[in-house]
């Protein structure tokens, strides 16, 4: 009876179908690092081109938020201009009116004095005493609106005689030629003793403010509305 021979034991390492064991440190992440590294770079330069977009597109929209200011803005004041413009079309005929007529500007004591004498000429009034004060700042209601100008007033003591009543509304209705004025004040009554007497000639008292518009100046004299 023939002996079986047994199979020798065969080495591992020498066994060209047996498989073989790999590492992922040694053997395949060498040939996954400059992938990564592509990745990782890829990532990261997208990361900054995304944090560069957003801060450009904030930018972008402050700018333009900034320049649709801007322009409301020049829009606002052209629109103003305009308006301004249009007022001044519409207004610069009376303000002119109103300068020439004494009212806006410095107040024109010589015309008055002047024009009085005239009226009284070509009335052929009886004679006219008059006495100006010094000229105060008007208080205004707070509702009306001035700017930097002031509402001034200088009062006038006038005291004429009268032939008859119709005289003092000429001579008042004459003086408006000249300038603006209110009237505070205004008393007529018989000259002389006998005051029931109809053959006396009439005297008048009237106290007057001569208006004039101009720049605040801070004047400390100031009276009542």
């Amino acid at each position: 009876m023939a002996q079986s021979k047994s199979n020798p034991k065969q080495d591992p390492a020498k066994d060209k179908n047996a498989p073989v064991e790999r590492s992922f440190v040694k053997d395949d992440f060498p040939l996954l690092r400059k992938a990564l590294i592509v990745l990782i770079a890829s990532l990261l330069l997208s990361a900054a081109l995304v944090v560069a977009g957003r801060a450009i597109l904030l930018r972008q929209q402050d700018d333009m938020t900034q320049a649709q200011a801007q322009r409301n803005n020049a829009n606002s004041k052209l629109h103003q201009a305009e308006n301004d413009k249009q007022e001044i079309h519409d207004y610069q005929p009376k303000f002119l009116t109103l300068r020439e007529r004494g009212f806006v500007g410095e107040e024109r004591r010589l015309d008055w004095i002047e024009h009085i004498k005239q009226i009284r000429e070509n009335r052929k009034l009886l004679p006219i005493t008059y006495e100006i004060s010094a000229q105060q700042v008007f208080q205004v209601d707070p509702e009306v609106t001035l700017g930097n100008l002031e509402l001034r007033g200088s009062k006038m003591k006038l005291q004429m005689e009268l032939l008859h009543e119709e005289d003092l509304l000429n001579f008042l209705d004459d003086l408006k030629r000249k300038g603006f004025y209110t009237v505070q004040e205004c008393k007529v009554k018989r000259a002389g003793m006998e005051p029931e007497s109809t053959h006396l000639p009439l005297a008048a008292e009237c106290v007057i403010s001569w208006l004039t518009l101009g720049e605040r100046v801070g004047s400390p004299e100031q009276t009542p509305q």
